[in-house]
């Protein structure tokens, strides 16, 4: 596994944080109704695995909650596998925030998982 030699971070291209700053444009390309609704209170979600597998895509999640200005705690490795219902991680930040950035993450690391698995 490659991340006994190194971070998997150094296995990705130059432009990965660009390619994910297309995603969330293109997710939300005009207003954000439902940042609209919840506001900007500080709350958190958690990430749960629901069926066994390998948890892979960790630094695309990570770089979609930090263009967000949110953080992200992991319980598990990148590469780790686990059997359901596994609590993967914590993410924290206003409420508006995360709701933008959880589908492109969630598809991102489900893509990347189900390769990995």
């Amino acid at each position: 596994m490659a991340a006994n030699f190194g971070t998997v971070n150094h296995l990705l291209p130059p432009t990965y944080q660009r390619m994910v700053s297309a995603w969330l444009e293109e997710d939300c390309p005009s207003f954000d109704y439902g940042g609209f609704v919840v506001g900007e209170e500080v709350q958190e979600a958690r990430l749960l695995g629901k069926s066994p597998g390998k948890l892979a895509g960790v630094p695309f999640f990570d770089e979609v909650f930090r263009q967000l200005d949110c953080t992200v705690e992991w319980h598990i490795q990148e590469g780790e596998a686990f059997t359901p219902v596994k609590h993967c991680a914590t993410v924290r930040g206003p409420i508006r925030k995360i709701l933008l950035g959880e589908r492109v993450a969630l598809n991102t690391l489900a893509r990347c998982s189900g390769i990995a698995t």
